[in-house]
């Protein structure tokens, strides 16, 4: 969309050291575009094939709030999201019992284990995507299945399993908008392509079992 400038921004650290995104500003990313093909996907297995009645769930990357908004007879539903303006826009929402967290989720300090914990569903279409190190993205992994409660499930998107990205904070301009801040997305590096294979090596205790569905993955909870 246009021209764009590189911005500077606060960053935090993995737990291997790398320096990632961490900037609560008002960046434009998702809230103002269509649900992805991997949520649809996550939205109508859950409305199809498992119920959220009474439910605790965790949805890292909220995007436009589309998700939240179509959920029925859940308990809760907290989110991350790394943009102040999909935070802002999805508590504009006044959606019933949903909370949201500005959040890298690589990040070193999270929180996650400390007001982020005990989920029924935890709802991840790109698990490793957007990871800095594979360090980090184990890290990230054990975290999610601490938060898990006995039969839990972590689930994916098999299109976001096959991509890799960056995401950095820019100025840019187009003739609606004009100049604005706004988060865009890089090319990542090759490791950060995700295997069901990769999935089965990090079960090293036996803690859950994958489900091969034909656009998801299920992580399921022993």
């Amino acid at each position: 969309m246009g021209l764009f400038f590189n911005l500077k921004h606060t960053k935090t650290k993995c737990i291997n050291g790398c320096n990632i995104f961490n900037d609560k500003k008002l960046y434009s990313y998702w809230e103002n575009k269509n649900i992805t093909s991997d949520e649809k996907h996550v939205l109508n297995y859950l409305q199809k094939k498992l119920s959220t009645k009474n439910k605790n769930i965790l949805h890292i990357g909220i995007g436009n709030s589309y998700l939240a908004k179509s959920l029925k007879k859940y308990k809760k539903i907290d989110g991350i999201s790394l943009s102040g303006s999909e935070i802002h826009y999805g508590l504009n929402q006044n959606i019933k019992n949903y909370n949201i967290y500005h959040l890298n989720k690589f990040s070193k300090k999270s929180l996650f284990n400390n007001k982020l914990n005990s989920y029924d569903l935890i709802i991840d279409v790109n698990l490793k995507s957007y990871a800095c190190c594979n360090v980090a993205f184990k890290h990230l992994f054990k975290q999610y299945l601490k938060m898990l409660n006995p039969k839990g499930i972590i689930i994916t998107g098999k299109k976001g399993m096959k991509w890799s990205r960056i995401v950095k904070p820019v100025l840019s301009f187009s003739f609606k908008n004009f100049f604005y801040q706004r988060l865009k997305e890089f090319d990542g590096p090759k490791s950060n392509i995700l295997s069901k294979n990769e999935l089965l090596s990090l079960n090293t205790r036996n803690v859950y079992k994958l489900s091969n569905l034909k656009k998801l993955i299920l992580i399921k909870k022993k």
